[in-house]
């Protein structure tokens, strides 16, 4: 009799080491959030800046796979580098977009900084996007605009919050910036116009 096995207590016997060892984890970031000293702001590139940066992009959407145990929205945040100082991790997706491999992207240099499509076409490859051009726009403008062809804003929206452009607007049909894109990629969604 002494020696049988209680059948109850199986639920417990995993639970008091998930819920420690989600507790030790949401202690350090805790302590990590504190010790870093700049009450935990996010800063993100903007393009132009990307070049010579680093940024802290925000992760989001992690869910726990232990039952009883939801961390659905916890954040935490990532510090990486590449090679050229941007970094290879991308903020949420754009509800309704496309999956980035799937939007065909031109990326034109609107600026005085020679190869910045070409650092910009490296950035967008290495966060997801495979069909990216690069070419010059026709003009040099002041701010970073994604352009999209009909049906495409959602895309747009998803090149904008990755790659930095302040707004997006509809691709104007026989436009300087239209013409530029397609000689590129002639079946292009979004073209990209670096300015700055």
């Amino acid at each position: 009799m002494g020696s049988q096995s209680s059948g109850g207590g199986g639920a417990s016997q995993w639970a008091r080491p998930v819920l420690l060892a989600v507790a030790c984890i949401v202690i350090g970031f805790v302590i990590g959030w504190f010790a870093r000293g700049d009450g935990g702001g996010v800063v993100l590139p903007t393009v132009a800046d990307a070049v010579q940066t680093t940024a802290t992009v925000p992760t989001t959407g992690t869910t726990s796979t232990v039952p009883g145990i939801d961390t659905t929205g916890t954040t935490g945040t990532t510090g990486t580098t590449g090679t050229t100082g941007t970094t290879d991790t991308t903020g949420a997706t754009v509800a309704g977009a496309p999956a980035r491999d799937q939007i065909n992207l031109v990326v034109l240099n609107g600026t005085a900084t020679s190869g910045l499509a070409a650092k910009t076409q490296a950035q967008a490859e290495s966060i997801g996007y495979s069909n990216v051009g690069i070419g010059d726009a026709p003009a040099t403008q002041a701010t970073t605009i994604a352009y999209y062809r009909t049906g495409e804003d959602a895309a747009a929206k998803q090149v904008a919050a990755d790659l930095g452009a302040q707004t997006e607007e509809a691709l104007t049909a026989g436009s300087g910036v239209e013409s530029a894109a397609v000689t590129v990629q002639p079946d292009v969604d979004v073209v990209l116009v670096l300015g700055g």
